[in-house]
C-alpha cells in the first residue's frame, strides 16, 4: 500500500511538473510571437504588421490600438508568421521573413530555391486588401431642432456623399439641404449640389471634371452653377487617412434676384483630408474648395467643412460640424459676406 501511494505522489509530481513547463512554453511563445518594426532612428516597435499600403505601415499594438508609420523612415521589418508582399512592378510573393541588413527585407517563400531579396524602397504593399471592382463609400446626416414655447423655431439640415472608386476612376456626387424657421418665418433656406468626376494617370496623379450648383435665398443668390476641369495630386488614400489636392480652371456663372448677374472664368482649389485618431474612436476631416476670378482678384469665394465624426454602431455615426462660406464680393442685396454654422449631425455611413 505504501508503494501504491508513493506511485501516486510520484505521478501528481510529475503531472504538476509537465503543466508548469507547458504553461512556461506557452507563455515564452506568446511574449515571442509579435513582429518588429524597426524605425531609421533606431527605435524598435512590436506588434502585428496589418498591412502597409500607400507608403503607410498600419502596425497594431497592445498598448497605443493602431499606429501609422511612414514607410521611408522604416529601416527594417520581421514578422512572425507569414506576409503577402506586392512590389512596385506588381511582382506578387509570400512566405516567412529572415534577418537581413536594413533597408532590405529577405523572403522565404518555399518556392524558390534561395530566399527573395530586395530593398525596402521597391516594396509597393504588406498584406494588401483584397482588390474590390468598386470601393463605395455613402454617408448621410441629419440635424433636426424644434423648439415650442415662448420661441417657436424649426431647423433642419442634410447632407450626404456618395463616392465610387474603381482603380482608374473615381465618381463623387452630393449634396446640402438647410431650411431655418422662426415663429412662421423663413429665416434661412439654401441648397448645394456637386459632382466631380477623377481619372487617375497613376497611383498619385489624376485629372478631374467637376461642376456645383448652389441656390442661397438669403444671399440674394438665386442659383450658382460652376463648370471646371484640372489635375489633382492623392497624397495618401488608405483605410485611416485619405489627403488629395486639386488645381483647375472653372467657368462660374452666377444669378441674383436683386443684384447684377455675373459670369467669369475662375481658378479653382480644392482640398480633401480626413484620418481617424486613437484606433478609430473618431475621424477628423476637412474639406475646403475656393474659385477666384482671372478677371477680378477681388472677385473670390470659399466654402469650407470641417469637423469631428465618431463611429457609434454598425455605420451609425455622430458628427461635429463647422461650416464656413465666404463671399468676397457678395450681391448688393446681402447682409454680410460670411455664413457659419455650427452643427451636431447623426448619420449612416456604408462601406463595403
Amino acid at each position: 500500500m505504501n508503494e501504491s501511494i508513493r506511485r501516486r505522489s510520484d505521478m501528481k509530481k510529475n503531472l504538476t511538473l509537465l503543466l508548469i513547463i507547458i504553461s512556461s512554453s506557452l507563455l515564452i511563445s506568446g511574449n515571442s510571437l509579435a513582429d518588429e518594426v524597426r524605425l531609421k532612428n533606431g527605435d524598435k516597435l512590436t506588434g502585428q504588421v496589418v498591412r502597409m499600403e500607400g507608403d503607410k505601415l498600419i502596425l497594431k499594438t497592445t498598448y497605443a490600438g493602431e499606429i501609422i508609420i511612414t514607410w521611408q523612415e522604416v529601416a527594417a521589418v520581421r514578422t512572425d508568421g507569414s506576409v503577402k508582399v506586392v512590389l512596385k512592378d506588381e511582382t506578387a510573393l509570400e512566405g516567412n521573413t529572415e534577418d537581413v541588413e536594413d533597408g532590405k527585407m529577405k523572403l522565404d517563400t518555399g518556392k524558390l530555391e534561395a530566399p527573395a531579396t530586395f530593398s525596402l524602397a521597391d516594396v509597393k504593399a504588406l498584406n494588401p486588401e483584397p482588390v474590390k471592382t468598386v470601393k463605395i463609400t455613402a454617408r448621410a446626416n441629419a440635424s433636426v431642432t424644434s423648439e415650442r414655447g415662448n420661441t417657436k423655431s424649426d431647423n433642419y439640415y442634410f447632407d450626404g456623399e456618395f463616392v465610387a472608386r474603381t482603380k482608374k476612376n473615381r465618381y463623387t456626387i452630393g449634396g446640402e439641404l438647410t431650411k431655418e424657421k422662426a415663429d412662421g418665418v423663413t429665416t434661412s433656406q439654401s441648397w448645394v449640389a456637386y459632382g466631380n468626376y477623377s481619372h487617375f494617370l497613376n497611383e498619385k496623379w489624376y485629372l478631374y471634371a467637376d461642376t456645383l450648383s448652389e441656390h442661397d435665398e438669403f444671399k440674394d443668390l438665386n442659383l450658382r452653377s460652376t463648370l471646371g476641369a484640372g489635375a489633382g495630386y492623392q497624397f495618401f488614400e488608405t483605410p485611416l487617412l485619405n489627403l488629395s489636392i486639386s488645381v483647375g480652371l472653372s467657368m462660374v456663372d452666377e444669378n441674383y434676384d436683386l443684384g447684377e448677374d455675373n459670369d467669369y472664368s475662375a481658378g479653382h482649389w480644392s482640398v480633401n483630408y480626413d484620418q481617424y485618431f486613437f484606433d478609430k474612436f473618431v475621424q477628423l476631416f476637412h474639406v475646403n474648395t475656393g474659385f477666384v476670378s482671372l478677371e477680378d482678384a477681388n472677385d473670390w469665394f470659399l466654402k469650407t467643412r470641417t469637423g469631428l465624426r465618431f463611429p457609434l454602431y454598425k455605420g451609425l455615426t455622430a458628427t461635429l460640424q463647422y461650416n464656413f462660406d465666404w463671399n468676397n464680393q457678395p450681391s448688393v442685396a446681402a447682409e454680410t459676406e460670411e455664413d457659419t454654422k455650427f452643427i451636431f449631425l447623426l448619420g449612416y455611413e456604408f462601406k463595403n
